[in-house]
């Protein structure tokens, strides 16, 4: 049953960019000074905010971690144009330098689905992807 629930979702997550509608009365994520992602929120007009769950790497080679922190063990490499969605508690994780993270699987099959991991959370490595699932 969990692998059939994680088909899926795998599924409809990994079809959610390609239903990204142009929103004009919304603002993705956005990175401070230094590139890095302090908040995941997009925000609409309304005022109302939601975790950004779709994220695209944009570095050739991104080390994907065990944890949140450049010395901990390569769980796996992702590659420009991989999309990542966010799992878990859609937060910043912070390592022992305060930079942010995100703790991710990458979208594809279910192999993909359940190998999670951290990457980290800055314009050199990843952006936030169009997507609606409505």
């Amino acid at each position: 049953m969990k692998s059939l629930l994680s088909i899926t979702l795998s599924t409809a997550i990994s079809l959610a960019p390609t239903l990204a509608i142009a929103q004009p009365n919304f603002q993705y994520p956005q990175p401070n000074k230094q590139g890095d992602y302090t908040s995941i929120f997009s925000k609409f007009k309304n005022g109302k905010q939601s975790p950004h769950l779709v994220w695209g790497v944009v570095t050739n080679k991104l080390n994907c971690r065990a944890q949140a922190g450049e010395n901990y063990r390569v769980v796996r490499s992702l590659l420009k144009g991989d999309n990542i969605n966010i799992v878990g508690t859609p937060k910043i994780y912070r390592d022992k330098r305060g930079k942010p993270w995100l703790y991710v699987a990458k979208e594809g099959s279910a192999e993909d689905v359940k190998i999670r991991c951290f990457v980290r959370a800055n314009t050199q490595f990843i952006k936030p992807i169009p997507y609606s699932i409505s």
